[in-house]
């Protein structure tokens, strides 16, 4: 069995980005979701099918740092204007499931956070 790459990026609380890549054995995202957001991942809702944005389903509940970069990334994308906390994972969409981002991709969401810093 190869091992599959995965590409994702997260933004944190701080508004700066960072590109992960991974190499997956099992498929499993949800694993390396969890320890990218810090908690169980949930799905933000946009308009954008081919994107998806994960925070930790628990951290509004919890206390933590805010992400405005993140929330203003979040309402950019048709999300509308919600107040995040953690660390925010951005991922390929395949439907409600992650998927790999492609180069234009991180491109695009490099180009929407730019501004927002």
């Amino acid at each position: 069995m190869t091992d599959t790459p995965f590409v994702f990026l997260v933004v944190v609380e701080d508004g700066t980005s960072h590109e992960h890549r991974v190499r997956l054995r099992r498929g499993d995202v949800t694993a390396v979701l969890r320890r990218a957001v810090g908690g169980r991942p949930a799905l933000i809702p946009t308009c954008r099918r081919d994107l998806a944005l994960w925070c930790d389903e628990d951290a509004a509940a919890t206390p933590g740092r805010p992400n405005p970069v993140a929330g203003l990334l979040a309402a950019g994308l048709g999300a509308g204007r919600r107040p995040l906390v953690g660390p925010v994972a951005v991922t390929g969409r395949r439907g409600d499931r992650p998927v790999s981002l492609t180069a234009a991709q991180i491109d695009a969401v490099l180009s929407a956070l730019a501004p927002l810093r």
